[in-house]
């Protein structure tokens, strides 16, 4: 079975891949870098200060929830109200001409939704972190990710016990299969509970997204580009079309075409 998503994260991931995009164009990237040059120190030392917030042993656990919860709209509590918050970063509406310059960034290059300045913000942020160090990938024990997102986990867990005996008596590969065998059923609860297929696409739609809005390509120049490397010529401008549309749904950013 295809990897399983959940709706909120599929749309984070759409968004991630498309600014994956902007971020391999020199010249957009060349614009952020002129545009942040004046506030590298303060977005390094904002960077170090939010993990040590995060990290402080009086942070709520449950603060990311808290937050997740009032910016989506479905909490109308402030879990970290302005007054706390600017006692926390004082300095914080030092970023507001940056902010300010990012959306008009964001907006010249076809990036006309409300997210785009956080985004940016967040790949400022990833960029500190991992001039630090950071790697790009951690190894987590399977029992955490249940603490990884600040939203509900779509079902209970799914556990399993293995005595010692079945080790013995059965052998590691008979166990293996088990256990393959049950978590195969639990996929299949999962969809049944309305968890749809991870978009196979996703990259390739994004791409296409940025070939017409940004590199200004009209459909048939892609299906053109696409036909010259692909083995079956590729898909119909039509169909390329349809895709886009629906990419820019999934990320609620609507260009006016060309």
């Amino acid at each position: 079975m295809p990897r399983l998503s959940d709706p909120t994260i599929t749309k984070g991931n759409a968004r991630w891949a498309l600014l994956k995009l902007y971020k391999d164009d020199p010249y957009f990237m060349k614009e952020v870098n002129e545009l942040r040059s004046p506030y590298m120190g303060l977005l390094d030392g904002f960077a170090v200060d939010v993990l040590a917030f995060f990290l402080r042993e009086d942070t709520p656990s449950d603060l990311s929830k808290a937050l997740f919860d009032y910016w989506t709209g479905k909490s109308k509590d402030n879990p970290l109200p302005p007054e706390q918050f600017y006692q926390l970063f004082p300095y914080f509406d030092q970023f507001q001409p940056y902010f300010d310059g990012l959306r008009d960034l964001a907006y010249r290059w076809k990036l006309t939704a409300p997210w785009a300045v956080h985004v940016l913000f967040l790949f400022d942020m990833v960029d500190c972190w991992r001039a630090r160090g950071m790697p790009d990938e951690v190894e987590m024990p399977l029992e955490k990710f249940d603490s990884l997102f600040p939203w509900e986990p779509p079902a209970a867990p799914f556990t399993i016990t293995v005595p010692a005996w079945a080790i013995i008596l059965l052998g590691r590969q008979r166990v293996l299969k088990e256990i393959a065998r049950r978590v195969k059923q639990y996929e299949k609860e999962l969809k049944i509970s309305g968890l749809k297929e991870y978009p196979s696409a996703l990259e390739t739609h994004a791409s296409w997204w940025f070939e017409h809005y940004v590199k200004g390509l009209d459909w048939g120049q892609i299906a053109d580009k696409i036909a010259k490397v692909a083995p079956g010529g590729g898909p119909q401008p039509e169909n390329i079309r349809k895709a886009v549309n629906q990419f820019s749904k999934l990320i609620g950013v609507q260009p006016e075409d060309k």
